[in-house]
């Protein structure tokens, strides 16, 4: 790995123009990734690589000692050969924040398990794992209903160091692997963590997605009104934990861009339902969202950042926690470390047979264009299946409407269990528009 504390000794003593460094905070990673892409069944060909790279940057917080600041990163070719002329730049394009201006000192940083010899392995070249893995996919194939598949997989491996002018020196390891499957180019699944799934797993997965492909090859009733309406772990995660999470960031809470007000938390008063509450845990070993500190040096910890429907605290790094006069927080980095909980989760067998004359939805279109704060909501719904009787009846496509807030305050909303996912899905009434 490259010299950290060399970086840091240049940048220390940096002078542009009269100006100096007077504070600064610099975060180094280093790293190797392997990854194989499929392209429509074919892999290691031009369009689906087999692909080894290296990677080395620096992310840093300057604060000169006419109090403006820089923020940025740092390639790996600026760090060997032109780290003065970034540093030049830096200072051309610093502004004026004093929120923004503090650094972090020495702070007991937690241990977690992040780094697994499998997957390092596998991130150096090992692709043993990959080959059975590629026959089980290429297996299930069968020309009619499983026309093609697309996909990847990858593994990496990465060192970090954390060296502030307050005495923060920090350093750590880890690992990742991941793998992504999808099917007629449209419904995948896959899985991401610390370390490598079992076969074992991966097969159970892979058999749960192409049980879903299958059923979407099939023609569905005619949907039109209020229904109950189940959303896939993978929708509420990409929508409703996306959105409630835009509405918690510092940023959007001190802009006054969020559904929530700086004077709602930390209250008494409920702003969702009374038993739901989203907790954050990034100390659970070897999860694609663990990690002992931010690149800030915030330690990590198990926080609650809704408690039973009443808002602790918004997501704060340093920056918007002196902003709003609050203690800074843990980030979500992933939403593997998050955990939404409230009422006994139901089986997704009781939640087929409570939703009767509903659908179930894999994937929609348009998050990104819908009104966060107001939570009002129309998404396009292209991977849809009918439910009747107790069972999935066949593909519909459509629109769903509502608000999520008033979902996520709904008596009638209930958190179903998905195998294989930490994250439940929803259910709960919505209005479905099949065109």
């Amino acid at each position: 790995m490259l010299d950290a504390r060399a970086v840091a000794d240049r940048v220390a003593a940096t002078t542009v123009d009269g100006a100096t460094v007077d504070r600064w905070s610099l975060y180094m990673t280093e790293s190797r990734r392997l990854s194989l892409s499929i392209k429509d069944r074919e892999a290691g060909n031009a369009h689906a690589p087999l692909s080894l790279s290296e990677g080395c940057g620096a992310r840093y917080l300057l604060v000169w000692n006419d109090g403006l600041v820089s923020r940025g990163s740092l390639e790996r070719r600026q760090l060997d050969r032109d780290l003065d002329t970034a540093l030049r730049q830096a200072r051309e394009a610093a502004y004026e924040d004093p929120d923004a201006s503090h650094i972090r000192g020495p702070a007991e940083i937690p241990d977690v398990t992040l780094h697994d010899a499998g997957a390092a392995a596998v991130a150096g070249g090992d692709t043993s794992r990959w080959t059975s893995r590629l026959a089980a996919v290429r297996e299930t194939i069968d020309g009619e209903t499983l026309r093609t598949w697309s996909g990847s997989f990858s593994a990496s491996e990465a060192e970090s160091r954390l060296l502030t002018s307050a005495g923060l020196d920090v350093s750590g390891r880890g690992s990742s692997a991941g793998w992504h499957v999808s099917f007629n180019g449209e419904l995948g699944d896959g899985h991401s963590a610390r370390n490598l799934d079992s076969d074992a797993e991966f097969g159970e997965r892979l058999q749960r997605v192409i049980g879903l492909v299958r059923e979407l090859g099939k023609p569905g009733p005619a949907i039109a009104g209020t229904r109950p309406t189940l959303l896939h772990p993978s929708v509420v995660e990409s929508y409703a934990l996306s959105t409630l999470l835009h509405n918690l960031e510092g940023s959007a809470v001190s802009n006054e861009e969020s559904h929530f007000h700086r004077e709602d938390f930390g209250g008494d008063t409920p702003k969702l339902r009374e038993d739901l509450s989203l907790t954050l845990d990034p100390l659970r070993p070897l999860r694609s969202g663990s990690y002992r500190f931010t690149v800030e040096g915030v330690p990590a910890r198990r926080f609650t950042f809704i408690d039973r429907g009443r808002l602790a605290s918004p997501v704060l790094d340093l920056k918007y926690a002196h902003r709003l006069g609050m203690d800074p927080t843990p980030l979500p980095y992933s939403m593997e470390a998050l955990s939404l909980e409230g009422p006994e989760r139901i089986s997704l067998d009781q939640a087929l047979r409570q939703a009767h004359g509903g659908v179930m939805v894999m994937s929609v279109l348009g998050v990104h264009t819908q009104d966060a704060t107001s939570g009002d909501f129309s998404l396009s719904a292209p991977q849809t299946l009918a439910i009747q009787d107790g069972a999935f009846a066949g593909r519909v496509r459509g629109t769903i409407s509502g608000n999520i807030f008033d979902v996520l305050n709904s008596a009638d909303l209930q958190l179903v269990h998905f195998d294989g996912d930490t994250t439940p899905g929803l259910l709960f009434p919505c209005r479905v528009e099949v065109g």
